[in-house]
């Protein structure tokens, strides 16, 4: 058998997609199982060992400095027809609802059945296996899951798995010398989208409260890049502001494969609901989530079979969480859940 998933969403909706992949290769061990991605997420599927290819493409909206848009159309056209070359017996829209742009692509290849999500009597002819839209209260891991079915695969989901090169860990490991002793705290301080930034201030108010070492981590570059805007500046003004007495060691990661290793030589996570948040679930790491005060995201987004504390503000925005709150939720993660040096 041969399957393909397509999953060309974020960085935090293909590592809820992990779990997915897992099931398929516990199910059919012999099959062969690929993914299609986009290059901004591909590296969270470097080294899954369900996954015996991975196909990506670059989006235009990721397009460098120096990279031209024809260049990537091209190269998406060679991607397209190395894919054409193969036969699929099933190609899988991993979404949580109709994949107008996953369909697009499946289309364009040889397959015999396309399963995806479509409203009764609404699905396209090209979706060969249709099933309902998920509930919205599930989780986007159960909700995608529940596509396995078509495959026969009943199993419950289980974690979400990231795995990061144990040589680049190593090397972090010497650029930023943790000592082996001690508790060391991730803290995230990026979110693409406004509602999600906590301040400045009230995050240097916190690591000046939390008993452990602190590694920083934002996504790099200036506020005002257009295709990316980083929080160099930002990171800057929190390690300033930390002091002498905070053990606090910045981390500017230039990638994914970078943010995913530097997170694994972590013991614990606290930062805004995101990529980087699932990230550390994919790690296993127990933390601390911000959220907007939206319960459907709560229910939707919420870590994934971590120990967790989720925190929101009594308005929509995450900036308007108070310091106390987060310093609580962190004081009764650490109560109820054994913390220590675990990590390579």
């Amino acid at each position: 058998m041969r399957i393909l998933v397509i999953r060309r969403d974020n960085i935090g909706d293909l590592v809820c997609t992990t779990p997915l992949l897992a099931a398929l290769r516990a199910r059919y061990p012999q099959a062969h199982l690929a993914a299609l991605v986009n290059s901004y997420n591909a590296a969270v599927l470097e080294r899954n060992p369900a996954l015996d290819a991975v196909y990506s493409y670059k989006k235009l909206k990721h397009r460098l400095p120096g990279e031209s848009r024809l260049g990537i159309l091209l190269a998406r056209l060679g991607m397209l027809a190395r894919l054409r070359a193969e036969a699929f017996d099933y190609i899988l829209l991993a979404k949580a609802g109709y994949d107008r742009q996953g369909l697009s692509l499946a289309r364009q290849l040889r397959r015999r059945h396309i399963v995806g999500f479509a409203e009764a009597g609404r699905a396209p002819p090209a979706i060969t296996l249709p099933l309902a839209p998920p509930d919205t209260d599930l989780h986007e891991v159960q909700a995608v899951h529940l596509l396995a079915r078509a495959l026969d695969v009943n199993d419950a989901p289980g974690p979400l798995r990231v795995y990061p090169d144990r040589q680049r860990a190593q090397a972090w490991r010497g650029r930023i010398p943790l000592p082996r002793a001690g508790l060391w705290i991730a803290v995230h301080i990026s979110a693409r989208e406004p509602g999600r930034v906590w301040p400045v201030e009230r995050f240097v108010s916190l690591v000046r409260r939390l008993n452990a070492g602190v590694v920083l981590l934002w996504a790099p570059g200036a506020a005002d890049d257009p295709r990316h805007p980083g929080d160099d500046a930002r990171a800057a003004a929190i390690a300033a502001g930390a002091g002498a007495g905070v053990t606090l060691v910045p981390a500017r990661t230039e990638s994914l494969e970078d943010l995913i290793a530097v997170l694994s030589l972590c013991q614990a996570f606290i930062g805004p609901d995101g990529g980087a948040m699932h990230l550390a679930a994919g790690l296993g790491l127990p933390m601390v989530a911000l959220f907007e005060n939206l319960p459907g995201k709560h229910r939707h987004w919420h870590p994934w079979r971590v120990p967790y504390e989720m925190v929101s503000p009594d308005t929509r925005d995450i900036a308007d969480i108070p310091v106390e709150r987060v310093a609580q939720a962190w004081t009764r993660l650490s109560a109820r859940v054994l913390l220590h040096n675990c990590r390579p």
